[in-house]
């Protein structure tokens, strides 16, 4: 029997099964958790994919990532991929939420647009089953752009050629790139990440540029663009902080609600100085270091407009899934342009500098990939981790730090490596606070911080 028989096969099983006690899936007591282990993971490792990695691969190459609790990472359910390369998500329900809910369509698009370099997202609660073309930029006013199919569970007998397109094996084969829309519309509306962000940046610099000229015209150019760049610095900061669990969920949503709650009679930057304050004594780092930006007058309307343009759902951003060399690329172009103010208005444009040099240019991962393996993998290779820390890995003119970024990921996934093909070695990685077994979650936070101190050096100028 074909592969593909013997999906069809199972499938009908699945099929037959939900349809015998469908009152009961369908119903409110049957969660999300309960519909992934009866029919998800069938129904995929019928697609031929190791749902539970029986083939004990290594972490960074099992070929699914399955979030036991994804209400609390905010990850999608699952992550499939092919050789450490990600090439759909999915989001699982339970049969009894419509996954026509514009949010939950919103919330699987959102991460894997957010990636850059994920095309495709499913959403499913096995009754409905959705594919989307996730490159797209997320609208909620219209979700459903992108679908590239929508079957309900009755209908997967009829359309089992092009399910099967979402096996492993045919993945493999390149399926998913046949799948891709190109018509003239779909093209239209595959606005990266970066370039969306990188526009938005720009309107609320321009919008708190107005703004803070006209409350302090006092200030000249140069502080102005100080107080503008430090506030959008410190506000985009904290939520990739938030984003990425490092800083309390919604503190600044929360900071412009109670700002709401209490009738807007005071500046809400009275509560955002707190939070600055409070940040600056954790982390000790130049960002939140007492500034100007603290007590130029600016309009609270326009900060929480700010503040809540960048969470769900009226942002579609997800800084857990944008990546730091994305983050690095989109801050390089921003900052490649400056505030000039005129007799008629306030403008931002190129810098001098950068308008001479033709506009910023950021080096493709790809690139720095490769660069990185052909230098710093060559100097390392059979190195030790105890040898590897001698070695001192400078770029000059580092800029965001996109090569410096390329190889200290390089370093960390060397000594995983090591670690694996070494476990005598693994001794090494005890450390009073972090714990962990290497094979299975990584480095500790110990072990990183000293790749990082030992290993990475950049410096740059700053252009004025």
């Amino acid at each position: 029997m074909s592969d593909i028989n013997l999906f069809r096969e199972k499938l009908y099983n699945l099929i037959l099964k939900f349809e015998k006690d469908k009152t009961h899936y369908l119903s409110k007591g049957y969660p999300e958790a309960q519909v992934r282990i009866d029919f998800l993971n069938p129904f995929f490792k019928a697609l031929g994919w190791d749902i539970e990695n029986k083939a004990q691969k290594p972490p960074h190459e099992r070929d699914v990532i399955v979030e036991l609790s994804p209400e609390t990472t905010g990850r999608p359910d699952y992550n499939f991929r092919i050789n450490g390369a990600t090439k759909f998500f999915i989001e699982a329900k339970a049969p009894s939420i419509a996954l026509d809910d514009v949010n939950h369509i919103l919330q699987a698009k959102s991460y894997a647009w957010s990636t850059k370099e994920v095309y495709f997202v499913i959403l499913t609660d096995f009754e409905e089953f959705r594919l989307y073309d996730a490159s797209l930029k997320p609208n909620p006013k219209f979700p459903d752009e992108g679908l590239i199919f929508d079957f309900k569970y009755t209908e997967y007998p009829d359309n089992i050629e092009k399910l099967w397109e979402l096996s492993k094996e045919r993945v493999e084969q390149g399926s998913l790139d046949a799948l891709l829309p190109k018509d003239t519309k779909s093209k239209r509306l595959r606005i990266p990440p970066d370039k969306s962000f990188l526009e938005d940046l720009t309107i609320w610099r321009t919008e708190l540029a107005k703004d803070i000229h006209k409350q302090n015209p006092e200030f000249d150019v140069k502080l102005l663009n100080d107080v503008v760049q430090r506030l959008l610095d410190r506000i985009i900061f904290i939520r990739i902080a938030e984003d990425r669990r490092t800083r309390p969920d919604k503190e600044l949503k929360e900071i412009a609600e109670l700002w709401k709650e209490e009738g807007k009679r005071k500046s809400i930057m009275t509560h955002l100085a707190d939070l600055f304050h409070e940040i600056n004594d954790d982390l000790n780092g130049d960002i939140f270091k007492p500034h100007a930006c603290e007590t130029a007058d600016v309009d609270s309307v326009l900060l929480a407009e700010i503040i809540e343009s960048l969470y769900f759902p009226k942002s579609r951003y997800r800084f857990d899934a944008i990546g730091v060399e994305l983050l690095g690329s989109i801050y390089e172009r921003y900052l490649g342009s400056t505030i000039r103010i005129t007799p008629q208005r306030i403008k931002v444009e190129e810098k001098p500098e950068v308008r001479k040099a033709g506009g910023v240019y950021y080096t493709p991962k790809y690139i720095v990939d490769y660069i990185v393996k052909n230098t710093v993998g060559k100097t390392i290779e059979g190195k030790t981790p105890k040898q590897i820390e001698k070695i001192k890995i400078l770029d000059p003119a580092c800029g965001s730090g996109s090569f410096l970024l390329g190889a200290y990921q390089y370093l960390i996934d060397y000594h995983i490596n090591y670690y694996r093909q070494h476990p005598k070695d693994r001794i090494t990685l005890e450390h009073p606070y972090f714990r962990r077994d290497v094979l299975e979650e990584g480095l500790t936070i110990h072990e990183k911080a000293r790749i990082l101190r030992n290993n990475i050096f950049g410096v740059d100028m700053q252009l004025k």
